[in-house]
């Protein structure tokens, strides 16, 4: 393999060029190579597989043939796509994704190889990954959660969390890890997270497993004095219920923690999304507005389709519109952003109001300055706000 390329399958370019017809005929090797702008014999290599094409190149071959550049790689038979997967289809390599994201080819091969964001990461790298392949931001973090790497890592943090959850049944016992603990460091070395913050998150998960286990344990009592064989069935039923889901607890927690670590929002996005999780639309100064896309902020939430915007020529300012999906999803992950960002108070979150579909708008220069780029930014913002 050549430059980072994925598995090309060289018998896919072969069929397509002896089947598919491009402007009504079918191409000659030669004809293909003149609309690849390379030699006949590099064409016939390929076909032969005894030479790569680079990413850039099969996606030339996706062009000229009207298919999507995944048809030339070898399948995935029930596997996700990977992030080295989805760059391909983009016809990059590894070097130029890396320049245009900004990081050194090192990290870079990090993320593709270990599916491991660099640990001074912002929380951005994905959106940025997502931006330059053009796209959804969700995407990315599939292809993350599901590299092979993650699930290693993954199963490591299951057994580790089935000792720390077995500590935590002793009766009478606080059922707390401090960060110095030598099961809860080996946590952290794998989440590549400080101890501190990977404690809050195990306590969380421990004080979980522990309200489990009493419910298994009040359940075992209250079969014994059911008052009739139809309420006996119906608890045992709960019992075997909940056993098998303090069985599967520790590998469950290890996923929401690894899956909830790689694509948690910012400090910036998480501080803005508690200001905005109020009853009614929030309005910014265009000031505020712009300093906090500095931060990556708006064009962070708006990738995850939490927010809705509107320009206010009228006032200088941009309303901003909380979706019900964002609601939904920040009020039951408001625990574990409380872990990993314990100085942002987090007032319980008010009942949301029926979230009423606003009326098309036309003119919302805001979304199309996150759609843009800076500059584009700048001329939109200097044009609206003078």
């Amino acid at each position: 393999m050549t430059r980072g390329t994925a598995s090309f399958d060289a018998s896919i370019l072969k069929k397509l060029r002896a089947s598919r017809k491009v402007d009504g005929r079918l191409l000659s090797a030669a004809e293909l190579a003149r609309l690849l702008k390379t030699s006949k014999a590099r064409v016939l290599a390929y076909e032969q597989g005894t030479s790569v094409p680079e990413p850039k190149r099969v996606a030339q071959m996706a062009q000229v043939f009207k298919v999507h550049p995944r048809e030339l790689y070898q399948a995935r038979t029930g596997k996700a796509d990977l992030i080295k997967d989805l760059r391909c289809y983009a016809g990059l390599t590894a070097a130029e994704l890396a320049a245009a994201i900004g990081v050194s080819r090192t990290t870079y091969r990090d993320v593709e190889r270990l599916a491991i964001l660099p640990a001074r990461d912002d929380g951005t790298l994905p959106l940025k990954i997502a931006s330059k392949l053009g796209l959804p931001l969700g995407m990315v973090h599939r292809a993350l959660d599901r590299h092979p790497a993650t699930e290693e890592r993954r199963t490591i943090i299951a057994g580790l969390l089935a000792e720390l959850f077995q500590r935590a049944e002793v009766q009478h016992h606080l059922a707390r890890v401090e960060p110095d603990d030598e099961t809860l460091l080996k946590i952290a070395e794998q989440l590549r997270r400080p101890a501190a913050m990977v404690s809050r998150l195990v306590n969380y998960d421990i004080g979980r497993y522990r309200d489990l286990v009493r419910r298994h344990a009040v359940a075992q009592v209250n079969v014994a004095y059911a008052q009739t064989p139809r309420a006996a069935q119906v608890l045992s039923r709960e019992i075997d219920e909940l056993a098998k889901e303090i069985k599967r607890r520790p590998y469950a927690a290890a996923s929401a923690q690894l899956k909830f670590l790689s694509e948690a929002m910012t400090s910036h996005q998480w501080r803005t999304v508690v200001s905005l999780m109020v009853p009614h639309p929030v309005q910014f100064s265009a000031e505020v507005f712009t300093a906090l896309q500095k931060d990556h902020v708006w064009e962070g939430l708006h990738a995850r389709g939490f927010i809705e915007l509107d320009l206010e020529p009228a006032t200088a300012s941009v309303t901003v519109h909380f979706s019900p999906v964002a609601w939904e999803s920040c009020a039951a992950q408001r625990r574990l952003y409380e872990c990993l960002y314990p100085r942002i108070p987090v007032a319980r979150p008010p009942v949301r109001r029926p979230y009423e579909r606003r009326p098309h708008r036309k003119d919302t220069a805001a979304a199309d300055i996150l759609a843009g780029t800076r500059d584009q930014e700048k001329t939109i913002w200097t044009s609206s706000f003078g």
